[in-house]
């Protein structure tokens, strides 16, 4: 399936959407929940509105001193006048509340009385290789439970488990895949791919969900490099550009080599103090001497930035030498949530990154950078 490249709610910075929750020297909205969802052709009643003063004292205004809207009706529709939320189609919405010189702002995804999502659009593996193609199913009637199953559009390059949607990889080559749900399909693509050397030619595909929305792929590499006290760390980057320009990132630090492969690989918490630690040289702690295991990813066009929580994996699926005998190739897929940094204290800021990649792994021993 097609989509946007990146879809960005209050783009710049949703921190100018949100009370922070600390001291307030202005007047401030928030809503609760802040995040909600409603099939098409179903209402939800208003999130609950807190108003806080300027001297920071908070109250529940009356219901008919609140204003609201949508930033797009055709998607949910609001009663400007009792703040009730109808679905209207599939997508989401930033639906305001306007309290005397204040707003508070909450998001609302719709969904289809039946909803398919593909987490994984286009899937990268080496010859060998076994995963699970990820979907996201939604029934507004179940049970009983949407009837899901794969079917591969070709033959010779992978197999799929029909029920499960379990792939395996038998040999190079580019061949859609088929999801059904009930009534509902989608198509993606799986890339087998097998690498001459480390020179290029590794691919990755990701999406990022939440606030800001993206599914997106482009060149990836793999370095074991130096570290300040000479020992090995890993870094896995993945970039997607346009017109020549970097525009995404995704990097993922282990403060060890990788060298085992089939194995999972715990992704940590790290926070911006600790990103923005300088060391004398110019660098930074969180690349020359990695505390823990550690993600992030950017847009940087709207400088949006996200640092990653605890409970994210980089799974190898295998390392193999290249028949050039220059490093090897890995293969993968990882999952972590990225905590935004314009929102660091608010739910809202939670993003989910996922994907899989091909890469090119080698070896850099000049200083960290």
């Amino acid at each position: 399936m097609n989509r946007p490249a990146l879809l960005a709610l209050c783009a710049t910075s949703l921190a100018g959407c949100f009370d922070n929750g600390g001291p307030a020297r202005f007047a401030a909205a928030r809503l609760d929940p802040i995040l909600d969802s409603v099939f098409v052709g179903d209402q939800i009643p208003p999130p609950t509105v807190t108003y806080t003063d300027p001297d920071g004292v908070s109250s529940i205004p009356p219901a008919n001193s609140v204003r609201w809207s949508s930033s797009d009706s055709t998607i949910a529709k609001v009663d400007s006048v009792t703040g009730r939320i109808t679905g209207r189609k599939r997508g989401i919405a930033l639906v305001t509340a306007l309290v005397k010189d204040a707003t508070g702002v909450a998001l609302i995804a719709v969904s289809d009385t039946l909803d398919l999502t593909l987490l994984e659009d286009t899937i990268y593996v080496m010859t060998g290789d076994t995963l699970t193609i990820p979907v996201a199913v939604q029934k507004k009637t179940s049970p009983p439970a949407a009837n899901v199953w794969f079917e591969s559009l070709g033959s010779g390059v992978f197999t799929v488990d029909s029920a499960g949607g379990q792939i395996h990889a038998v040999a190079t080559g580019t061949v859609p895949y088929v999801v059904h749900a009930d009534t509902l399909a989608d198509t993606g693509t799986v890339s087998v791919l097998s690498l001459s050397d480390t020179t290029g030619g590794g691919k990755f595909f990701f999406s990022v969900l939440g606030t800001a929305n993206s599914h997106v792929g482009g060149a990836i590499r793999g370095i074991n490099y130096r570290r300040s006290n000479d020992a090995l760390a890993f870094r896995l980057r993945g970039t997607f550009a346009s017109a020549g320009l970097t525009v995404q990132v995704v990097q993922i630090t282990l403060p060890d080599p990788l060298v085992i492969a089939d194995s999972a690989y715990a992704i940590d918490s790290i926070s911006p103090a600790e990103v923005d630690q300088p060391l004398s040289n110019g660098q930074f702690t969180a690349n020359c001497i990695p505390p823990r295991a550690w993600a992030v990813w950017s847009y940087q066009s709207a400088r949006i930035i996200g640092y990653s929580r605890q409970g994210g994996t980089l799974g190898v699926t295998q390392i193999t030498l290249l028949p050039s005998g220059n490093g090897s190739a890995i293969s993968g897929q990882f999952a972590f949530t990225a905590q935004r940094r314009d929102l660091y204290d608010d739910p809202l800021g939670a993003l989910t990154i996922r994907g899989t990649f091909v890469a090119p792994l080698v070896i850099d021993r000049t200083s960290c950078r």
